[in-house]
């Protein structure tokens, strides 16, 4: 192979190697994005799920027995786990403080 050939083919590897990286990196980057959407949506939905659970202690007089206690740990630890802080950890700590049966 001549030199002026190598030269030719090396331009064209390098061409076509950058064109793939780039492509690779781009790809990457929108799949980046949507991840970061689908993690947003999810946490919001636990959120709301946390908050529907302590309605319903609320609408159960505070009362939150063992398994809606359990249920709300297992939600909160899935939405921290997202990200979530604040107001689900208020949310859930006020579930698992409260009574799991009426006072006689």
């Amino acid at each position: 192979m001549s030199p002026f050939e190598q030269s030719l083919l090396m331009w064209a590897i390098t061409g076509i190697a950058s064109g793939a990286i780039g492509y690779l990196l781009a790809w990457l980057r929108g799949r980046s994005r949507r991840d970061t959407a689908i993690d947003d949506g999810v946490r919001v939905l636990l959120l709301c799920e946390l908050e529907r659970q302590q309605r319903e202690m609320v609408a159960n007089g505070g009362i939150a027995d063992n398994e809606s206690k359990s249920r709300a740990q297992t939600v909160y630890d899935a939405y921290h786990q997202l990200g979530g802080n604040g107001h689900g950890t208020a949310v859930n700590d006020d579930i698992q403080r409260a009574p799991i049966a009426r006072k006689p």
